[in-house]
């Protein structure tokens, strides 16, 4: 259901005939449209160059998670392992994902993010551990960039950068409890009953 007020100040407090509704929905774009070109970004004194170099390598490590992820999803599949491999290639989607948020984020800023040139850490085919310990390194160090990240944020009053990464952090969070408990499974249950579950 689309709720509708009236195109007029809010201080009016009624509703005169004839005058034009506007969605609810068109006026928080509005509203965010005027946020994002607000002149607070760049009020002077504010400084944020290190919010800057922080969201650079957070664009860096999910290009190389994209990377790595939509490679391994590709390798488990071609060996079998389809049930882990849509798991990997649905994160690797979510990565690309992260990774436009931050380019958004760094072209609203006017700053150059290139050369493009994403070249992650090897990981090692056909070990399992070893591939989940990789992914279980890489999303650490992502949270640690975003946590890192919101706090220089709002160091500097910058709200909405600080807001943006915080779903990029829940993702990446849910990734360390993901390759944790895979882990953890294998502990308990030995490397080849998991590679059982994962046909």
């Amino acid at each position: 259901m689309t709720i509708l007020v009236p195109n007029t100040k809010l201080d009016t407090g009624h509703v005169k005939h004839g005058e034009i509704m506007k969605p609810i929905s068109e006026l928080l774009k509005e509203q965010e449209e005027q946020s994002m070109n607000s002149k607070a970004q760049t009020i002077e004194g504010y400084s944020s160059n290190m919010v800057i170099e922080l969201l650079k390598k957070s664009l860096n490590i999910h290009w190389q998670q994209t990377t790595a992820l939509s490679a391994q999803a590709v390798h488990l599949e071609r060996w079998g392992y389809k049930k882990l491999a849509a798991v990997l290639k649905s994160d690797a989607e979510e990565e690309h994902q992260h990774s436009i948020i931050n380019l958004k984020r760094l072209e609203f800023f006017d700053v150059d993010y290139q050369p493009l040139i994403v070249n992650p850490p090897s990981w090692t085919r056909h070990d399992m551990v070893a591939m989940i310990k990789y992914n279980l390194d890489s999303v650490r160090e992502a949270a640690a960039t975003e946590r890192a990240t919101i706090t220089a944020a709002r160091s500097v009053g910058d709200e909405l950068t600080a807001n943006t990464m915080i779903p990029l952090l829940q993702g990446s969070e849910d990734g360390i409890e993901l390759y944790e408990s895979y882990l953890k499974l294998i502990e308990q249950m030995g490397i080849d009953n998991f590679l059982t579950l994962q046909v």
